[in-house]
């Protein structure tokens, strides 16, 4: 199968086609998508800040790139790695020019007893677009620095309606996942001619336990990955158990190929964040009011939320690769299998007889279907 699909897409790029490898319908609009997407020029916003106590002296250290830091989860791990000692640029990538700037200025006041400079730079990228993804990438390569660590943060969850992204396909599926996956692939060659046997560069996926909501993702079903059958919270935890599956065949693709980065996936808990503004469905505006005092003792706080993705960007337990970490630590991506306890007639009758996230062989196709909806070419990635 992954000889075929290899073959498709390389007929596709020719242009040519035969009886069993004919282009379909989709396949065409793909190429429609990628031609329209690499016509486009988009120019993204560039700014920097330096935070510390210092005295002209330049920043130095590690540089990492982490998406969604302008609040919440990600705002916290800039945090997190500014305070570390470690890394002296952290390049923030988002949308809003005008949010990331006072988050900036934030840290710059909160931060401004550091003993060591850190810059901050934000970077514009738009992950509901690949081409904003493309054009990040040449903007990140023109500041002619190395890439130790790529924290993939940012996220959307449960929109009430369906919604595409600029691609054309399912919003949270396209943010949460295809945005992230097209990212890591255009930036691997810089992580790993960064990282050292002994200090490899480092990918760190936010996931979730929401991986476990039934999907047909969960059952090894690509058919529906742009969730047509829309439900709000079916389609975050595909897009997060994508972000997992992601993560765990990225691992084994490294290790296949000898590079210097890990992969690892993240949940980071229930996390008191904009994230949940969507949570309650057409009525989370009064569902929001209505929590917002109680939220801070039922969740974790922003910075306890982002402890793991610290840990494993600073810490020697981030040179491990291919986990799946909660609260610190690996564990299992243990999926809830309702078929588990029950005889074979009954299992016949659920919905959801087998449900796993350990199956190398959905990782493949999955990264295979996702090669094609970015519209990722073998010159795209230089390590791969």
């Amino acid at each position: 199968m992954a000889v075929k699909a290899r073959a498709h897409r390389l007929l596709l790029a020719l242009g040519l086609g035969c009886a069993f490898l004919a282009p379909t319908s989709r396949d065409r609009d793909r190429l429609v998508a990628r031609a329209t997407q690499e016509a486009e020029v988009v120019q993204p916003t560039s700014f920097s800040v330096t935070v510390g106590s210092f005295s002209g002296s330049q920043p130095e250290g590690k540089v990492a790139v982490i998406t969604g830091a302008s609040a919440g989860i990600g705002l916290s791990t800039v945090e997190g790695l500014a305070r570390s000692g470690i890394y002296g640029t952290i390049v923030m990538a988002g949308r809003d020019s005008a949010k990331h700037q006072e988050a900036m200025e934030s840290l710059r006041e909160k931060l401004s007893a550091l003993a060591r400079p850190v810059e901050l730079r934000f970077l514009e990228l738009d992950l509901a677009s690949l081409a904003s993804v493309r054009s990040f990438e040449a903007e990140f390569r023109q500041l002619k620095k190395p890439l130790h660590t790529l924290l993939l943060n940012a996220g959307v969850m449960a929109l009430p309606e369906r919604q595409q992204t600029a691609d054309g396909y399912e919003y949270q599926f396209g943010v949460n996942h295809l945005g992230h996956f097209l990212l890591c692939n255009l930036l691997l060659d810089a992580l790993h001619n960064s990282g050292g046997s002994s200090d490899p560069s480092r990918v760190i996926v936010l996931s979730s336990s929401a991986h476990q909501f039934p999907s047909k993702l969960l059952k090894g079903d690509l058919t529906d990955l742009q969730s047509f059958e829309y439900a709000p919270w079916t389609a975050y935890g595909q897009s997060k158990l994508a972000n997992l599956m992601f993560a765990y065949e990225l691992d084994r693709r490294l290790r296949e190929r000898g590079l210097r980065v890990v992969a690892n996936a993240v949940h980071p808990g229930v996390v008191n964040t904009e994230l949940f503004r969507h949570a309650g469905g057409k009525a989370s505006g009064f569902l929001n009011q209505l929590t917002k005092p109680v939220l801070p003792y039922v969740m974790k706080s922003p910075a306890d939320g982002a402890k793991t993705s610290v840990l494993l960007a600073t810490e020697d337990l981030g040179k491990l690769s291919g986990r799946y970490w909660q609260d610190g630590r690996p564990t299992a991506s243990v999926d809830f299998d309702p078929a588990s306890n029950l005889p074979a007639p009954a299992q016949a009758l659920l919905p959801f007889p087998k449900l796993t996230s350990y199956d190398p062989a959905v990782w493949g196709e999955l990264w295979e279907e996702s090669e094609l909806l970015v519209g990722l070419r073998s010159e795209d990635v230089r390590c791969l």
